[in-house]
């Protein structure tokens, strides 16, 4: 297992001019730069009499009240839509602790959807690491398949001169042993004749040959020609 302090899988993406928001706290991957404070918007809304009447017929028939649902959308739409103009208005990119409250007096027939949360500023977490279980399954993926192309599982090149990773053959095979821990990979030929690894890439262009990093120790060695 690698060393979940030196994996590093990569920042979010910059929020932009988008508006991210959350009913949690935070946003994984990000950290809260600034707090601008409670932002809502409101939506009121009143019944269509004639849409009522309808409607109401269909309790003897039922189905969907169409009428009814479409206006509860678009309440909805409406108090979010302010929301995120308020929260944009003062500068922020991001709503946390978002939640809904709708009530109604059946007097009136009047129908109010209120959209809230606290309106903050958030950035990107350099090289953020996952916690909890998807960084454990972030770092066995890595650990085991693409380790190698991770930024910071890399060591930096440095252009010195690798050692060679000892030939074995068996059942017909050819595979390189990785000088360090052992590790065995299947030499295969490029159309050239030169030897590979599938699924591995040069890592070393300065220096002659194919270099690879060990997917279990990260050490870098030259797969000798066959």
């Amino acid at each position: 297992m690698i060393n979940r302090e030196d994996l590093l899988s990569g920042t979010r993406p910059e929020v932009g001019s988008r508006i991210l928001v959350t009913e949690k706290e935070n946003f994984q991957g990000y950290e809260i730069m600034d707090y601008k404070g409670m932002v809502w918007g409101i939506s009121m809304r009143s019944k269509d009499l004639v849409q009522d009447m309808f409607m109401g017929l269909k309790q003897f028939v039922g189905g969907e009240l169409s009428s009814y649902t479409e206006l509860s959308d678009e309440s909805r739409q409406k108090a979010l839509d302010r929301l995120l103009s308020s929260a944009k208005r003062i500068g922020a990119n991001a709503i946390i602790n978002f939640r809904f409250e709708i009530s109604s007096s059946p007097y009136s027939g009047n129908s109010e959807v209120v959209a809230y949360g606290n309106a903050v500023v958030i950035r990107p977490i350099k090289h953020y690491v996952p916690t909890g279980g998807l960084g454990n399954i972030l770092a066995e993926f890595v650990d085991a398949y693409i380790g190698q192309k991770q930024e910071g599982f890399i060591p930096e090149k440095t252009y010195t001169e690798s050692p060679d990773g000892e030939v074995l053959e068996s059942n017909g095979y050819k595979f390189v042993v990785c000088p360090n821990c052992k590790t065995k990979y299947k030499i295969d030929t490029d159309e050239n004749g030169n030897p590979k690894i599938r699924g591995l890439e040069d890592v070393d262009n300065a220096e002659p040959g194919m270099q690879i990093y060990c997917l279990k120790c990260g050490t870098k060695f030259t797969i000798p020609k066959v």
